[in-house]
């Protein structure tokens, strides 16, 4: 494989994802996105019995809905973005 024009310098962690809404009820466009670990924050569900669960997700910056993604090696450094 040959480089013929040099991109800019990768910077910290980053990985591509699909918006496809997954634990959000769906309902994503299908934008490939290129998502940094300052890109994803945690949301949480709480349930009747106390419990609660806590996710790693990431806004759609096309169409604002919301993914949750697994097995992500970094620390999410992110904030949710304020809704409209």
């Amino acid at each position: 494989m040959e480089v013929i024009k040099k991109g800019r310098k990768q910077r910290g962690w980053s990985k591509e994802f699909t918006c496809t809404g997954e634990g959000n009820g769906g309902g994503g466009c299908g934008a490939v996105l290129l998502v940094s670990q300052h890109d994803l924050y945690y949301t949480r569900s709480h349930h009747y019995d106390g419990s609660s669960d806590t996710y790693i997700t990431f806004s759609c910056p096309d169409c604002g809905v919301e993914t949750d993604v697994r097995n992500i090696p970094v620390t999410p450094r992110g904030t949710r973005p304020p809704r409209s």
